[in-house]
């Protein structure tokens, strides 16, 4: 082979073991920083669990670092020496193709050989740039999962804010921890997520808490501060369910992890942001009373541990069931009413078995009742007024033996009371007002013992008012009107020692009004409608013995005599008596004139009577000097 063969040869081997060499050295300190940061930490999140579980002491993990820098330190020096080798042939041919041999014309310098840097990467945590990289990293990876990447493009967003506010702590006086493994990087992320929920919820402007300057100097209570995110909670007193009437804004268990959020009344506007997802320990988050808008996060379904969540009076709107946070079975009282939601109540609400209260109060929710509902053994409170919800009450109801509160009223409920609702021995109130319920009440309903509030008011119940009422001594709100009920009003309910309004208005009711009613043992009575009904006889003598009796309605019934007068010290608290549309005749007595708030001898400010002379002539059928108003 001639020398000009031979040296193209020799190229084509140097070629080779130079591009060898280069890979093995870049395996050690050239591969694109980027890549080799992204590697690192996806590396480092699918072995932890590994690591973790296994039991090789950490010399034994040494041994395998220091041998794998041995294999490389081997095979680049023998590839060096291989290429030195080669250099020198190259030489040797290229001056026997000069014709001279000798070495003084050419002077080759020797390649360096490829060396393994010591200076610190760019995630190395010796590296002053380290910090930035990992908790940029670390805020595009929760972006990923909470479904906000975009927002980081948008510098006005709250994840942005949230962002360059926590970088700044890297060149803090004692800068942000961010090679701390595992334990770190979970405290680093819920302090990113709750910087995101102060600026994403208007947190300058909060009346509790505000950091308008971000003031990293701010002493405890004050949010972003450069302290620890346990210490940014104001403690604040006022309306609180804890006995001693104050709470904390933020509370933390002993590791750091945030357990509840309390920002109550506190003027909060703007959305509640995905990143509420990062707080996994989250247990409670109440924010009744302030201006949230926008629907409730998906992400709430990765709050596994939650059990209150509390956005009542917002004006927060979208699907208030949604399927990602169902699973959330850990759920003691879910309260969303007073905003704009919107949607059907799911059968998955019945996994909610540890639920205590479900409130969902004006909204707009429609569809029917599931029969799951039965299923919330635990229930105590279950508020639904104000909403489109249509069908039945079904009967599964009956199964929640600790109910004390229901409210449905002002819906489009169709049906009859089911039997088994009467079941419920701890109802203490029970609002089904304003429907378009049918039938009659049971006669069971004297089981309910404990009941201080029954509003059956506006619906198309028929039938008569059961007897059992009258079991119903802690009853104080009595509300039967407008509806179809017949027959007379019980003698029972004489028994009413605690009622204090009672309302059998527009009905269909006859016979005559028991003078029990008034004195005796119904003593708080302050309201009494037995107005627009067939009622007939006379006004009990001692009607006037009511004392706290505020308004009377008698009118527009079928009520016969003169009325009765009243003796001096009764009707002190009176303010409305109407009688007009009645066969009511003779004269109103001083006594009752007496009383007139313009007197100054009472509180009586509206008088009705059937007092205006007829049309056609003649007297009129009540004599009436002091009537406020008269009707023919």
């Amino acid at each position: 082979m001639g020398a000009g063969a031979r040296l193209a040869a020799l190229g084509v081997v140097f070629t080779s073991l130079t591009t060898l060499a280069a890979g093995v050295a870049g395996q050690v300190s050239s591969e694109d920083p980027i890549l080799l940061r992204k590697r690192k930490y996806n590396g480092y999140h699918e072995s932890r669990l590994e690591m973790r579980q296994s039991s090789a002491p950490s010399e034994q993990i040494q041994d395998v670092r220091q041998n794998s820098v041995s294999l490389v330190g081997s095979s680049r020096r023998r590839l060096t020496e291989s290429r030195r080798s080669l250099e020198m042939d190259m030489l040797s041919l290229i001056l026997e193709l000069n014709g001279d041999n000798s070495m003084s014309m050419i002077t080759v310098a020797p390649t360096p050989a490829p060396t393994i840097s010591n200076a610190p990467t760019e995630t190395d945590c010796a590296n002053p740039i380290t910090c930035a990289n990992r908790l940029l990293y670390q805020i595009e990876q929760i972006s990923i999962r909470m479904g906000t990447l975009d927002a980081l493009s948008d510098p006005a967003s709250a994840q942005s804010l949230a962002r360059d506010w926590i970088l700044e702590e890297c060149d803090a006086a004692t800068p942000i921890e961010y090679c701390g493994g595992d334990v770190q990087l979970v405290l680093n992320e819920q302090r990113y997520a709750l910087a995101v929920l102060y600026f994403s919820l208007g947190g300058n402007e909060w009346n509790a808490g505000a950091n308008p300057n971000i003031d990293k100097s701010a002493p405890e209570g004050v949010w972003l501060s450069g302290k620890n995110y346990c210490d940014w909670g104001s403690e604040i007193s006022g309306s609180s369910t804890n006995t001693n009437g104050t709470y904390d804004q933020l509370v933390c268990d002993e590791f750091g992890n945030v357990l509840y959020l309390n920002l109550q009344a506190n003027n909060m506007i703007g959305t509640i942001a995905p990143e509420i997802g990062v707080l996994v320990y989250l247990t409670s988050y109440i924010s009744f009373f302030n201006a949230q808008s926008g629907p409730i996060p998906t992400t709430l379904g990765l709050l596994t541990s939650l059990e209150t969540f509390d956005i009542e009076s917002n004006n927060m709107d979208g699907n208030l069931f949604q399927p990602e946070y169902m699973p959330l079975t850990n759920l003691v009282n879910f309260r969303a009413s007073i905003n704009n939601f919107g949607g059907t109540i799911p059968p998955e609400v019945g996994s909610w078995t540890r639920l205590q209260n479900l409130w969902f109060a004006d909204n707009e929710i429609s569809g029917s009742i599931p029969t799951e509902i039965g299923n919330l053994v635990d229930l105590e409170v279950f508020l639904i007024y104000n909403n489109q919800i249509t069908g039945t009450i079904p009967t599964e109801i009956g199964n929640l033996d600790k109910l004390e509160w229901v409210d449905m009223e002002s819906n489009q409920l169709v049906g009859t009371i089911p039997e088994e609702f009467y079941t419920n021995l701890a109802l203490e109130q029970v609002v089904l007002k304003n429907n378009s319920l049918s039938g009659s009440i049971s006669d069971a309903i004297g089981d309910l013992t404990k009941m201080t509030k029954l509003w059956y008011s506006f619906n198309e119940l028929t039938g008569t008012i059961p007897a059992g009422f009258g079991n119903l001594v802690n009853l104080k709100e009595l509300e039967l009107q407008d509806n179809m009920l017949t027959g007379t009003i019980p003698v029972e309910f004489g028994s009413f020692e605690a009622i204090e309004f009672l309302s059998v208005e527009q009905n269909k009711l006859t016979g005559p009004i028991n003078s029990d009613i008034f004195g005796g043992n119904l003593q708080a009575l302050r309201i009494l409608y037995l107005n627009n009904n067939a009622l007939t006889g006379t006004v009990p003598e001692n009607y006037g013995a009511s004392p706290r009796l505020q308004d009377l309605w008698l009118n527009d019934n079928l009520l016969t005599g003169t009325l009765p007068v009243i003796a001096e010290g009764e009707f002190l608290f009176l303010e409305e008596l109407l009688l007009q549309n009645n066969d009511l005749t003779g004269a109103v007595d001083d006594s009752i004139c007496r009383i007139l708030n313009t007197t100054g001898g009472g509180s009586l400010g509206v008088l009705h009577s059937d007092c205006q002379p007829p049309k056609g002539g003649g007297a009129p059928q009540i004599v009436c000097s002091c009537c406020t108003a008269c009707y023919e």
